[in-house]
């Protein structure tokens, strides 16, 4: 678990030193929490290709370690919003805008950024809005 938390601390120091330039008079802060929330679900990401990975090729004793470190960045990253409520907030999205297809889920992107996976919002607006 050791090995785990200095990993997600050595990104969220590459992040905070990429965002540097950012910063007003070059100074570094503390990372905004929408930006520890996006290096998390990165690295959360990652251990899930990883996974799909090793046990295709037939290492479960890899895809294992790769879950446990899975669920170590899971802990750290707030409540993911389930399907339904996507779909929920997608039709609201829509009936605001206008908005469909990839722009619709620009959209929804920008609003929900943090608390859903790009892939599920993918899925929700392709079953919505088919063609």
């Amino acid at each position: 678990m050791v090995g785990v938390l200095k990993l997600i601390a050595s990104e969220l120091s590459y992040a905070q030193v990429d965002s540097k330039g950012a910063m007003p008079n070059g100074r570094q802060g503390e990372l905004p929490d929408e930006e520890v929330v996006r290096v998390l679900m990165k690295e959360a990401k990652k251990r899930k290709d990883s996974i799909e990975i090793y046990t295709k090729v037939g290492s479960p004793e890899r895809a294992e370690e790769e879950g446990f470190e899975l669920s170590v960045i899971e802990g750290y990253l707030p409540q993911m919003m389930s399907e339904e409520e996507v779909s929920e907030e997608i039709s609201k999205i829509a009936l605001e805008t206008g908005l469909t297809g990839g722009k619709l889920m620009g959209a929804v992107m920008r609003k929900l950024r943090g608390r859903v996976e790009g892939s599920v919002v993918q899925k929700v607006v392709n079953e919505k809005f088919p063609g």
